[in-house]
């Protein structure tokens, strides 16, 4: 049987069209510059970076050839050396980087077999180990570092693959973990604390998705799609914002550099690199970030080009003057206006210490009103301007606390069942079931509320009354005189 072959690599039909204008970008951007290329032109590297110097691993060649070339840059010097070549050729691998040791995983070889392959390299004395093989054997696979532990996702093999899998270099063993929610090979990968970032690939089509995997709970979630549906891209993190470089759309080769916030959870175009081109290695070092060989398609098509990205010294004003005013079941927000900002975001935190929960973004008024409080809670907020996806320095800090109602009332609740229950407590009680109440309609929260019973108690030391959401039809507060 034929072997389905799906990556960019070898798809021969591609346009090489200029890439289309999704979205406009504006404002100060960053910039682009030719540095020295590359001795072997290539693509569908493996790049990564170690005591600031540049690593590209394997590839194919101009000719189709299947590469084991280590090759490594200086970015201070602007001038590329010769290591020792890796044991298997291969291209379409994946390369990452733990206890300042190099991991070439997985690829397809020569022979166009595809690898669970291991090796490992050490800057220091330029050599490589063999070590424990990948589970899978698979090509065009993303590789990433998180928490110490390295994670190959996706892939091919004779197919797209959602598989994950996570390395230990110090145990050298592999461990099955979550599947990836949409299946895919040609895909980058980015981390940023400690969490996952998987974005774009093939698999039937060239898509946009871009999920999210946390290490520590072994959980994936959505995320804001990209701008573009892109496979064959290279990925990197600066600033601890993702950058998609280049790729392919499936009708052309793409120069657009989208960047995403995690903030925010919103995309932007950036500047564009000076020239299309899919599989390229991208790699973050000293506030640059490079762009490394890559594909035009086709025989000799493979390319020497390296990119230094410098970002822009524009800096965002920061907001002024924030102040947190209490009412009786909301915290008012009102600072002074930043020129020329498109939004604002909005963050809180029960300490002052570290005031990092964003609660609202796309804010474009300087007023917000915080309703999800509990009484008796002190609330500390700053404020971010955002300007063409970039990000201020925070405001001053804010605080206020919604103070307890100690008056009481009755809670009258009736039920599906045609029964009403009733309830006298604290005003402030009323609330707890109130944000209850708003939380499990919005999907989140408890299906149920609990009421403790303090009547009759004896000889029980604790009894409780438990309403189900799904069974209360309406609710009233009756809140007494003082």
């Amino acid at each position: 049987m034929k072997r389905r072959i799906l990556s960019l690599i070898i798809i021969v039909s591609l346009m090489f069209a200029n890439s289309p204008s999704v979205l406009g970008a504006e404002g100060n951007l960053g910039s682009w510059e030719i540095k020295a290329s590359m001795p072997t032109a290539r693509g569908s590297i493996g790049v990564v970076e170690v005591d600031g110097k540049i690593y590209a691993i394997g590839g194919i060649g101009g000719e189709g050839n299947k590469l084991d070339i280590v090759e490594q840059y200086d970015p201070h010097t602007n001038t590329w050396v010769t290591k020792a070549n890796m044991p298997t050729s291969r291209y379409a691998l994946g390369a990452a980087v733990a206890n300042g040791k190099i991991y070439a995983i997985g690829g397809m070889d020569s022979q166009g077999n595809m690898l669970n392959i291991v090796e490992e390299y050490d800057p220091v004395t330029d050599t490589w180990t063999t070590k424990a093989n990948m589970l899978t054997n698979r090509y065009t696979v993303a590789v990433v570092e998180a928490n110490g532990k390295i994670y190959a996702i996706g892939g091919n093999n004779n197919g797209p693959l959602n598989t994950v899998e996570e390395y230990d270099p110090i145990t050298d063993t592999w461990t099955t973990k979550a599947s990836m929610p949409t299946a895919r090979g040609n895909l980058g990968v980015g981390q940023i604390d400690g969490k996952i970032y998987a974005i774009g690939g093939l698999n039937e089509e060239i898509l946009d998705v871009v999920e999210l995997y946390d290490p520590l709970t072994d959980i994936w979630t959505s995320k804001t799609n990209l701008i573009i549906n892109t496979a064959g891209l290279g990925v990197t993190v600066l600033d601890e914002k993702l950058y998609a470089i280049g790729g392919s759309n499936g009708s052309s080769y793409l120069k657009d550099v989208q960047v995403y916030n995690q903030l925010t959870e919103s995309w932007s175009l950036e500047t564009s690199i000076s020239m299309e081109r899919g599989t390229l290695g991208a790699i973050s070092h000293s506030s640059k970030i490079y762009a490394i060989g890559g594909t035009i398609g086709g025989i000799g098509g493979q390319l020497d080009i390296v990119e230094e990205f410098t970002p822009s010294n524009e800096v965002i004003e920061i907001p002024l003057n924030l102040i947190a005013t209490p009412n009786s079941k909301s915290i008012v927000l009102n600072w002074d206006t930043v020129q020329d900002a498109d939004s604002y975001t909005i963050l809180r935190s029960t300490t002052s210490s570290a005031i990092d929960t964003v609660i609202a973004t796309d804010i474009t008024v300087t007023t917000y009103t915080d309703t999800n409080v509990t009484s008796g809670v002190t609330y500390y907020y700053v404020v971010r301007a955002v300007k063409n996806g970039v990000e201020s320095a925070d405001s001053n800090v804010a605080s206020a606390m919604v103070e307890e109602n100690t008056n009481f009332a009755n809670l009258q609740i009736k039920l599906s069942t045609t029964d009403i229950y009733e309830y006298r407590m604290t005003m402030n009680d009323v609330d707890k079931f109130m944000n209850w109440y708003i939380d499990r309609s919005n999907g989140t929260g408890l299906p149920f509320y609990s009421f403790p019973d303090d009547t009759n108690i004896e000889p029980y030391t604790d009894i409780n009354e438990y309403l189900i959401f799904d069974k209360i039809i309406w609710f009233k507060v009756k809140e007494y005189l003082k």
